[in-house]
């Protein structure tokens, strides 16, 4: 796909010569300015409110557009055609509240869509960004007390003394009242840098103000990626869960949220990329009730090459490039129809079935567990037969356990379905085996 610049000249023109509509004087799929746009293009003016727009078009914008992919404010969307002069064959799409994909209506995920204003949305096409919501402790970084190391992470070197190391991430931030050590997550600016040229990006934490701002400036020094794009817990609406309210310019349409939380963001689950969470300290770990070894203790970190935030890059690319496909054809995406066909992508093609799965097997279809593989593109069953391609189960002595391995099926533990959640693709399954008491 050819970049989308801002403003242009005659140069740019063949990348668009039909020039859709001109948004704020900028053509909104190639840039061109429209005073150098040879015939120009009506201006198009995007409302607020949901619209009905029918699809049809003149027998002259047929050559260039057949068919008409619908009109906005009395003007086809891609060839810039007057309404007035369609055939009147065209079938009604709303915008807002759904949107076309190759002459088929999807309705969204919410009734409740909200369309960008005028100047929001010209700048979303025009530049080609989407907004990004970022979390920041367990998502870009991780902080503890300087008074709750554990003995393991005394005996590597941590104690109320220590400054940080700047080439490991690491830093001291005292300023704010309450001393903490802070672990950047391993490419964690490089992250910013590259996801910086696909979306506007915010950070939305339920952490104090004080301590917000001073975590940015470790990620963010120069405030090229933020700016003043910060939000507290004092500028939250709600104790202890987030919402877009609070974010100014984020339209439900085209906002992708990076958390490792789920449960904080109960209004937009569809937005939500979930992280695995980032426990770099032992602090963090007990408050989560983890029982393993955190990292400090163990003198080791992510790898960045290949780390869960060069993971999530490369699906946060994967939606951005659907989302602006879907714009250049000339329709208008709804980002969280974009965020779940990628993610029914990683468990395609796989049937399975669950062995006794936390012994409920009389509710399977209600399980966490049933609803995340069928969200990865799985097909889920609870009794095997030929079609089955994977148990998941925690017992390697069950029926169906013993029914997987005498038909050379995969026999695979929970962890299996897990891993390709946070992971983005399907996973080797020899890595995930079942063996009692797992």
């Amino acid at each position: 796909m050819s970049e989308m610049k801002q403003g242009g000249d005659g140069a740019t023109a063949p990348r668009s010569p039909s020039h859709s509509g001109f948004v704020r004087g900028l053509c909104f799929l190639c840039g061109v300015k429209e005073e150098d746009a040879e015939g120009g293009a009506p201006e198009i003016a995007i409302g607020e409110e949901n619209e009905m727009v029918e699809q049809g078009g003149s027998e002259a914008a047929a050559a260039r557009c057949p068919p008409h992919p619908g009109f906005v404010r009395g003007v086809c969307s891609v060839c810039g055609a007057k309404e007035e002069d369609a055939g009147g064959s065209a079938s009604r799409l709303a915008v807002g509240v759904g949107y076309t994909q190759r002459g088929r209506q999807v309705l969204p995920a919410s009734a409740t869509t909200s369309i960008p204003r005028e100047t929001n949305l010209a700048t979303l096409l025009r530049t080609r960004k989407l907004t990004l919501i970022l979390d920041l402790d367990h998502t870009l970084l991780n902080s503890t007390g300087i008074n709750d190391f554990s003995p393991m992470e005394e005996r590597n070197g941590f104690t109320s003394n220590t400054m940080g190391d700047p080439g490991m991430g690491l830093f001291r931030l005292d300023a704010y009242g309450v001393p903490v050590l802070t672990k950047l997550r391993p490419f964690a600016r490089g992250f910013l840098e590259q996801a910086s040229a696909m979306f506007e990006m915010h950070v939305y934490t339920l952490a104090g103000r004080d301590y917000a701002r001073a975590a940015v400036q470790l990620l963010d020094p120069d405030g090229v990626y933020f700016g003043a794009r910060i939000v507290s817990s004092a500028e939250s609406t709600r104790r202890d869960m987030k919402s877009l309210d609070v974010v100014p310019g984020a339209e439900v349409v085209a906002v992708v949220i990076l958390d490792d939380s789920d449960a904080v963001w109960p209004g937009h689950q569809d937005n939500l990329i979930l992280m695995d969470r980032y426990h770099y300290f032992a602090s963090t770990r007990r408050k989560f009730g983890y029982n393993m070894n955190p990292m400090a203790e163990l003198s080791r970190d992510e790898r960045e090459h290949d780390g869960s935030l060069a993971v999530v890059l490369e699906v946060l690319k994967r939606v951005h490039e659907g989302f602006f496909d879907s714009v250049l054809d000339g329709h208008f995406s709804d980002v969280r129809e974009v965020i779940r066909e990628v993610r029914r992508q990683v468990l395609l093609g796989c049937t399975v079935a669950f062995s006794r799965l936390n012994y409920l097997q009389d509710f399977a279809m209600d399980s966490p567990m049933w609803t995340l593989a069928e969200k990865l593109g799985a097909v889920c069953k609870v009794d095997v037969d030929e079609t089955v391609t994977h148990v998941v189960a925690e017992d390697p002595v069950t029926r169906k356990a013993q029914w997987a391995r005498d038909h050379n099926k995969f026999l695979v533990s929970p962890e299996w379905i897990k891993a390709a959640s946070f992971r983005w693709r399907r996973q080797d399954e020899q890595a995930f085996p079942v063996t009692r008491g797992s």
